[in-house]
């Protein structure tokens, strides 16, 4: 009985041996395909031709010209793909005032890609000069290209003292947010926008200039009621007859006529 204990024994002991060596064999194996691994993988970074740039997507811009963005990124084309610090890049590029947003990534194996997010006119100035104007207020020249057709003019403010006090212009927009809650196609009937320091804000119509008279509170409630007055067709089919819309007074509205 002892010696047959002893056998098992014998039999156990060289399963094991033979598992660790085995086990010990994997994990050297395994040690050199993985610094094979790492050094293959660090050559292809650092010293193959395949990793370097040669390729720069710009997506995103309409009114930015695409060479005024690669000249503003400053990137060498040949450079190493994984040598180039997209964060840099980032912030070279967002120094264009006309960028709300600029990220870039990499596309293996050659090409890196700038997406930026451009800022959209809501209104426009004129000012000697033709400005956009997006909806946080920024103020940037009117591009070639930019479409200004359907945005409100906004008058009665100089850029000039603008970029001093921002506080009017804000006003004026926070007016357009609420018509175009209220009534997108009350919106479409905005001409212009008369904004100036400590005055109540003025609009003028289409289709004959017809000066609307807001008020200096109330302005959703106003501009409500100026929604429902022109959605009547003898108002609305009539405006080239009408001078002045009055909203100051509570409770009635006082429509001027022409001559």
């Amino acid at each position: 009985m002892k010696q047959q204990d002893r056998l098992v024994k014998r039999k156990t002991y060289r399963r094991e041996r033979r598992t660790s060596a085995t086990w010990l064999l994997a994990l050297v194996i395994g040690v050199v395909v993985g610094f094979g691994f790492y050094r293959f993988a660090h050559y292809l970074v650092t010293e193959s031709r395949m990793f370097t740039l040669q390729k720069i997507e710009v997506e995103g811009n309409r009114y930015v010209a695409t060479d005024e963005i690669l000249q503003k990124a400053r990137i060498k084309m040949g450079t190493r793909l994984f040598q180039i610090a997209p964060d840099s890049i980032v912030e070279r590029v967002r120094q264009i005032p006309y960028f709300r947003g600029v990220s870039v990534s990499r596309m293996l194996p050659s090409t890196l890609i700038i997406s930026v997010q451009e800022r959209q006119p809501v209104a426009y100035l004129v000012d000697g000069r033709t400005y956009m104007v997006d909806e946080e207020g920024k103020i940037l020249l009117k591009k070639p290209g930019m479409n200004l057709e359907g945005l409100p003019l906004i008058t009665g403010l100089s850029v000039k003292n603008l970029l001093k006090d921002r506080t009017p212009l804000l006003k004026a927009l926070a007016l357009v947010g609420q018509i175009r809650q209220v009534d997108a196609d009350l919106f479409a009937l905005i001409s212009e926008i008369h904004i100036q320091y400590k005055q109540a804000p003025r609009f003028y119509l289409i289709r004959g200039g017809a000066e609307v008279v807001l008020g200096k509170q109330n302005y959703w409630q106003r501009i409500y009621v100026l929604s429902e007055l022109l959605s009547r067709p003898e108002i609305i089919n009539h405006l080239k007859d009408i001078r002045r819309i009055d909203l100051r007074f509570q409770n009635r509205v006082v429509v001027t006529r022409r001559g």
